[in-house]
């Protein structure tokens, strides 16, 4: 995966950039996996604590639009990747006990307080990695985009990714449903057979 280690190549010769690479990679990769594997929100990915996570179930609760709170699976590409960061969570980040958030900002400055990684954060962080990859339009949006139209091809379930993408209306959930053009002349050619 690029970010957790094209990215680093691609920076070797910048020590100081390597090194915040290095430090951040695990907590990146799993910040943008689980994006990609879920389809979650902004807000929700930044509002997760360590008791909203079951890796075993591979769902996290979330507080959806409207503050309801509602369980979301996640890929086990994510699984593993979340995994990943929090086995090095609590060495590298050393947060306090009532420090609950699952993603820590890395501490600045010598007094070096965590904090929960904002959402302004995670956006930049995506625009970092987007662009170094060439793709500097990416958002977070748009991987959470990336992931609906994912799920749509691959399952053709609609109401079942409306509740995925916490959607109160159907008719939202229907612009990730949206056909390309070769797909839609495949599936017209494909009446023939």
């Amino acid at each position: 995966m690029f970010v957790a280690y094209d990215y680093g190549e691609l920076n070797k010769t910048n020590k100081r950039i390597m090194n915040f690479h290095q430090f951040n990679r695990e907590r990146d990769t799993a910040i943008i996996s689980l994006i990609l594997g879920s389809g979650l929100r902004l807000s929700e990915v930044s509002g997760i604590n360590l008791e909203d996570l079951d890796l075993t179930k591979s769902s996290v609760r979330v507080t959806r639009k409207g503050g309801k709170e509602q369980y979301v699976y996640f890929s086990s590409q994510a699984s593993l990747d979340i995994d990943n960061y929090l086995q090095v969570r609590e060495t590298r980040y050393t947060p306090e006990k009532n420090e609950r958030f699952l993603f820590i900002a890395a501490p600045v400055g010598r007094k070096g307080k965590n904090r929960r990684l904002t959402q302004r954060s995670i956006e930049k962080l995506v625009e970092k990695y987007a662009s170094a990859f060439g793709k500097p339009a990416l958002t977070v949006h748009s991987l959470r985009h990336s992931f609906a139209t994912r799920y749509h091809i691959e399952n053709n379930d609609v109401p079942k990714l409306k509740n995925q993408l916490g959607h109160s209306s159907i008719q939202t959930t229907m612009i990730y449903t949206h056909l390309t053009d070769d797909q839609m002349r495949n599936a017209v050619n494909n009446m023939d057979k």
